[in-house]
């Protein structure tokens, strides 16, 4: 019977001294409720961290030992809204003396239009028509007008604003191309990129977003 109790208390003051070994081989941390403290007035540490007591509870940990359980007690998430400036630009073209949008040039405005579907403000929006240079000046300046009015009257149908466009019209002028020397059906290819609107859209985007602060 003794030599049991005997044995009891030898693994006992071998465990004792382990868990003293190993907290005076590692960073000391200064004595805590709910942590096992050595003599020195550390907390006993072990391979695993510091040694808890039955009065441990989440409440009362410390970051040295329990940083898992404070981390989220100290940081605060905060909602931020910022401006941001946007351009963009884009182009529409049109067959030969039509005012029908072809589908590249849908294509290029349905990009724009996918802009809409965020929250922005102080929308800026200018689209200038553009005609080739064949046939007579009034007529194509009337015809740049009509290609821009076909412009603003789609991206109105996708939601813009029609207050914040502006359009013009400029006949022939600034052409992209030239095409000098050639007649008939190949100067009427050749001219297919004169036949356009220009469109600048600028508008400011308001987006919000987080940020850690310290309470």
């Amino acid at each position: 019977m003794s030599e049991n109790v005997n044995k009891k208390l030898a693994m006992a003051t071998m465990l004792a001294m382990t868990l003293v070994t190993l907290g005076a081989g590692s960073s000391s941390v200064l004595a805590a409720t709910g942590y096992t403290n050595n003599s020195a007035g550390s907390i006993v540490l072990t391979r695993s961290g510091c040694l808890h007591t039955p009065r441990w509870t989440p409440e009362v940990a410390i970051e040295e030992c329990d940083p898992q359980f404070i981390a989220k007690a100290d940081v605060a998430v905060a909602a931020v809204i910022v401006e941001r400036p946007i351009t963009l630009a884009a182009d529409a073209h049109f067959g030969f003396d039509k005012t029908i949008l072809t589908d590249e040039g849908k294509a290029k405005l349905d990009e724009l239009a996918g802009v809409l579907g965020r929250e922005i403000k102080d929308q800026n929006i200018e689209i200038i028509g553009y005609a080739d240079r064949i046939g007579p000046a009034d007529y194509n300046l009337g015809l740049s007008e009509r290609r821009a009015q076909v412009v603003k009257d789609y991206l109105v149908g996708k939601g813009l604003p029609a207050s914040s466009i502006v359009l013009s019209g400029k006949g022939s002028a600034n052409p992209i191309v030239g095409c000098d020397g050639m007649r008939g059906a190949a100067l009427v290819d050749c001219l297919a990129p004169n036949r356009r609107t220009e469109i600048d859209f600028s508008a400011v985007e308001i987006i919000e977003t987080t940020t850690e602060v310290t309470p």
